[in-house]
């Protein structure tokens, strides 16, 4: 679903279990060949990827349409002009109605994990709403490591429902959704906001 475009950019909403561009794992049926098809980008055209969401990941995602565009977002997102949120059901009960997680990452092998010599890695966090077993929460990370949210949940002690991969409790998918981009348009600066409702 197309949820913004003009002549700099445009942004859809990914579903959960499509690839952002291709890799080696998912040569074929990403995000960026779906949209291209779907605007009919021709030969000797492009669109550019800006940032990427996981696999498993769904919500608003961004590309560029020219080289200046892409130029320009990828200072905006490389100096933290960009804020990203996201809402994410974790397991069990989070007490604290706010907070933020300060936890150096590294990754090794497909996978992410809490590293005093890694990368900085920062999330905040907000409560939403609580269940019996989970709690909604609304996550905004300052930066953008491999799988930083997913981790930050897990050392937090409150992993995402359906995150197999980092011991999240059983889900029907990954509970974790791009809800909204706060962004500087890359070529009039004006304020951008674009955003996805949670399919949940």
């Amino acid at each position: 679903v197309v949820l913004y475009d003009d002549d700099c950019c445009v942004a859809v909403d990914k579903p959960v279990g499509m690839a952002t561009a291709p890799t080696r794992q998912a040569a074929a049926g990403t995000a960026l060949e779906e949209l291209q098809r779907q605007l009919g980008v021709e030969r000797g055209r492009r669109l550019w990827l800006v940032h990427r969401l996981d696999r498993d990941t769904s919500g608003v995602l961004l590309f560029a349409r020219t080289s200046a565009a892409a130029r320009n977002l990828d200072a905006a997102f490389r100096e933290r002009g960009v804020e990203k949120d996201y809402l994410a059901w974790v397991a069990g009960r989070v007490e604290s109605e706010a907070g933020e997680i300060h936890a150096r990452l590294s990754n090794r092998a497909g996978r992410a994990f809490v590293d005093p010599a890694g990368k900085a890695a920062d999330t905040r966090f907000e409560v939403i709403e609580r269940a019996a077993d989970r709690t909604l929460l609304s996550l905004r990370p300052s930066t953008g490591r491999m799988h930083q949210l997913r981790v930050h949940m897990k050392h937090l002690g409150h992993p995402i429902v359906g995150d197999r991969l980092y011991g999240g409790p059983p889900g029907a998918r990954l509970m974790l959704h791009a809800t909204r981009l706060r962004l500087p348009h890359p070529q009039t600066g004006e304020a951008l906001l674009i955003e996805a409702p949670p399919p949940w």
